[in-house]
C-alpha cells in the first residue's frame, strides 16, 4: 500500500517575503521510499525538482504520469494539484519559488519576448549539468547541517541558480523548459502574476513578453481582472510603494531604488498618484 510523504524540512518557501518583490523562495532534500507518495492539492509555488537519484512518477496541472529519473530535473507550475510517487527509492531537491528573477539577465528576457510564445508547450526535462549539480550538493549540506538559517542565502542560491541556467544550457533549451512560465499560452493568469515585475510595469513590455497580439492581450486581461492592464499595473506599484513607506527608515531614496527608478522618476509616479512630490 502507498504510503504518504511529509516534507517536513523546507527552508525560506514557508516564511519568506523580500519587501522588494514580494518574492519567496527555499529548498528542501527529502527522500522519497519506493511505495511512498507525495501529493499537494494546490501547489503555491513554483518548483523545480532535481532527481539526486532514483526515479519518480510526477503528475500536475499541465502533465501526467512522467517518469523523472537520476540526473533529470523538472518544471512544476504553480496551481492545481501535485503529485509524486516513488518508483525506486528516490533523493529528491526541491527547489520552490515565486518568481524566475527573468530579469537579471536582459539578453534572455529578450529571447524569451522574441520566442517564447511562439511554440505550443511540449513536455520538457533538463539534465543536471555538473554545475548545479555540484551547487544542489552544496544546498543539500547546508540543509543537512542546519546552515541554511538566513532568508538571504535562499534568494542568493535561487538567482544564482537561474543565472547558472543561463550559462550552462542553450536559450531554446531554457526557454522549452521555462515554457509554463514564462508563456501566456500555458496560464495566462499566472503569467501576469509572474511577469509584470519582469515587465518592470511597463504594459507593452508585458505585451511583448506574452507573445500575444495587443488586442488578444487587453481582452484577454479585461475579462480575468475585470480591468485594463494599465490601471491593474498601476494599482500593483500604488500599494507596494504605500508597503515600503510604511516599514521604518525607509526613505523616497531607497523607495525609489526598491522599484527600481531613478528618483525623478520616483517624484513623476508619486506626484500622477497622490498629487504631491517627494525629495
Amino acid at each position: 500500500m502507498l504510503k504518504s510523504v511529509k516534507i517536513t524540512n523546507w527552508k525560506g518557501a514557508a516564511q519568506m517575503a523580500s519587501r522588494n518583490n514580494e518574492h519567496e523562495t527555499g529548498f528542501a532534500d527529502i527522500l522519497v521510499r519506493k511505495g511512498e507518495w507525495y501529493e499537494d492539492s494546490c501547489a503555491r509555488h513554483y518548483y523545480i525538482l532535481m532527481i539526486k537519484s532514483g526515479t519518480i512518477n510526477l503528475s500536475c496541472r499541465i502533465y501526467h504520469n512522467r517518469l523523472i529519473e537520476t540526473g533529470t530535473m523538472a518544471l512544476i507550475p504553480k496551481g492545481g494539484k501535485l503529485v509524486f510517487k516513488a518508483v525506486e527509492e528516490a533523493n529528491i531537491i526541491m527547489f520552490a519559488f515565486s518568481s524566475t528573477i527573468i530579469r537579471t539577465d536582459k539578453e534572455m528576457l529578450d529571447y524569451f519576448c522574441k520566442y517564447a510564445g511562439k511554440k505550443d508547450y511540449t513536455f520538457n526535462t533538463l539534465p543536471i549539468c555538473k554545475a548545479i549539480n555540484d551547487l544542489i550538493n552544496l544546498i543539500s549540506s547546508q540543509l543537512h547541517e542546519r546552515k541554511l538559517k538566513h532568508s538571504g542565502i535562499c534568494h542568493v542560491w535561487n538567482s544564482y541558480f537561474f543565472h547558472m541556467m543561463v550559462a550552462y544550457y542553450g536559450k531554446e533549451e531554457i526557454t522549452a523548459f521555462m515554457r509554463p512560465i514564462i508563456s501566456a499560452g500555458a496560464d495566462f493568469e499566472s503569467f501576469i502574476e509572474n511577469n509584470y515585475l519582469e515587465a518592470a510595469g511597463n504594459v507593452s513590455r508585458l505585451i511583448s513578453l506574452s507573445g500575444l497580439s495587443v488586442v488578444a492581450f487587453n481582452n484577454r486581461f479585461l475579462s480575468i481582472y475585470g480591468m485594463k492592464p494599465k490601471k491593474w499595473l498601476d494599482e500593483k506599484l500604488k500599494t507596494r510603494i504605500l508597503d515600503l513607506a510604511a516599514e521604518e527608515m525607509m526613505t523616497p531614496g531607497q523607495i525609489a531604488r526598491e522599484i527600481e527608478v531613478t528618483p525623478q522618476r520616483f517624484n513623476d509616479i508619486t506626484n500622477r498618484f497622490w498629487g504631491s512630490h517627494h525629495s
